[in-house]
């Protein structure tokens, strides 16, 4: 469910690891990974047109698993905000 915008994203990532010379920073890559996952999730919170099959599908995308602590708290978010729709 990638959009132009989030391509763009990609490209000036992969731009800017380029430029730091050979050095290769992890924590950085999954930093801006993280802050995407949150930013996707919060504007799906925000979707009256975003349904609970489809918001728990991208979280999946993201890796997570449904025992892990962080998909529990993405769906406790769901939860407060929309109820147990």
């Amino acid at each position: 469910m990638k959009k132009p915008d989030d391509r763009d994203h990609d490209l000036r990532d992969i731009q800017a690891e380029e430029t730091t010379r050979g050095k290769k920073q992890p924590k950085k890559a999954l930093s801006l990974a993280r802050r995407r996952m949150i930013a996707e999730m919060a504007m799906m919170l925000q979707d009256p047109r975003c349904d609970k099959d489809t918001y728990l599908e991208v979280i999946r995308e993201y890796g997570l698993q449904e025992e892990s602590h962080e998909f529990r708290q993405l769906l406790a978010l769901w939860r407060k905000r929309r109820g147990n729709d």
